[in-house]
């Protein structure tokens, strides 16, 4: 294997992958990144086994055809901080890699390359599936994007027995796509249309990884398309030259229609950010064990308040549109600023039917955000 490729664009490969890596691989191989040079394009896969990452860059120059598996964390330092427009890379006889930038160069131990190895590629390095022709979904990019960011921060950050709530329920029905994430306490749930789709029903719960690394690389993708691949136990994605693989949880879902409440006593209607700055002075009163703030609404009003003893009080107020008459509840603040954080408008509505039951905030079109309100505090 010897090619010659822009760094910039290795780099920004290299970045792509990067969160597939293994930081602490039960099989060394899952450290490393599989580089195949072939037909004047470079491809970099990477895998954790609960995602996998490929990248194709186009218009390199490859003296010759090859592949290596490379020190994933050393690799991707080594071309960052390396000063030169190209890269040449080169395998050696001995099982090293060379890697020549303008007056830098290092060498990397191969983990396995197709320098004197009788063992096919597949049995080495973990098989990461080829994309069909046929997606079963194309969307908007950046309406997708915009879906996982309002579903993903309400996702559990541990593992529960009973059910996937670590991650982000998918669901395909005809062209509306739905996203869900909850923790037990608070459901984010989305609702947007698809451009294309086979017509199959489809529903996976995905590690949010894959989507965290969707989300952070593949606005830079330029595209505005990105296909969608429900395949067994992964859903694929590609978003030009980059695609994402994610394994499917096992386990249940929590039944999330059951949760959104279907009736409203009171509507509240506020600005965003006036709401938010109200919830983060009161917040500073709070603490992470107890946090807690106290909304008291009543006609055309709203306080926000939070007290601590020890600490002191703080309460502000602001103008809501709201007619009827008062309630008062009280929540987490850091859960209602996450949401606010991730609303698609200026305005917000709060739809509450009582104190002691679920909120309801439309936070956008067809963007629905519930929170458990805290009752235990007096």
């Amino acid at each position: 294997m010897h090619f010659c490729v822009d760094r910039i664009a290795f780099r920004d490969a290299l970045q792509r992958v990067e969160m597939a890596i293994d930081r602490k691989p039960t099989r060394p191989i899952l450290g490393g990144v599989l580089v195949q040079a072939q037909d004047d394009a470079l491809i970099l896969l990477a895998t954790d086994l609960e995602i996998a990452v490929r990248y194709r860059i186009g218009d390199v120059q490859v003296e010759q055809s090859g592949w290596a598996v490379l020190p994933g964390k050393e690799l991707v330092e080594v071309v960052k901080d390396v000063e030169s427009e190209t890269v040449s890379v080169q395998l050696q006889a001995e099982g090293r890699c060379r890697l020549e930038a303008g007056e830098d160069q290092c060498e990397l131990v191969t983990m396995e390359s197709s320098v004197g190895s009788d063992l096919d590629l597949k049995s080495l390095f973990p098989e990461v599936p080829v994309l069909p022709d046929q997606a079963s979904a194309a969307v908007d990019k950046a309406t997708f994007l915009q879906m996982v960011s309002s579903t993903r921060f309400a996702t559990s950050r541990v593992q529960d027995s009973r059910f996937a709530t670590e991650g982000v329920l998918f669901e395909l029905n005809g062209s509306e796509m739905t996203l869900v994430g909850t923790d037990g306490r608070r459901l984010a749930c989305i609702r947007r249309e698809a451009l294309e789709t086979s017509g199959d029903k489809q529903r996976s719960v995905l590690l949010p990884k894959v989507l965290d690394q969707i989300l952070r690389f593949g606005q830079d993708e330029a595209v505005e398309e990105l296909q969608i691949y429900f395949l067994d136990s992964q859903v694929g994605f590609r978003i030009g030259n980059l695609e994402s693989f994610g394994r499917v949880l096992d386990g249940e879902f929590p039944n999330y229609d059951n949760v959104i409440p279907k009736s409203t006593k009171h509507l509240i209607r506020a600005h965003r950010e006036g709401l938010t700055k109200k919830l983060r002075l009161a917040s500073h009163l709070t603490q992470d064990a107890s946090s807690v703030v106290r909304l008291q609404i009543s006609e055309d009003s709203m306080e926000v308040s939070a007290e601590h003893e020890g600490r002191g009080r703080a309460s502000g107020s602001l103008e809501v549109d709201y007619g009827g008459n008062g309630i008062t509840a009280q929540f987490n603040p850091n859960y209602l600023l996450d949401g606010l954080k991730v609303a698609h408008g200026e305005q917000v509505e709060l739809h509450m039917e009582e104190a002691s039951r679920p909120a309801k905030f439309v936070l956008g079109e067809d963007f629905t955000y519930v929170v458990m309100p805290l009752t235990h505090f007096p």
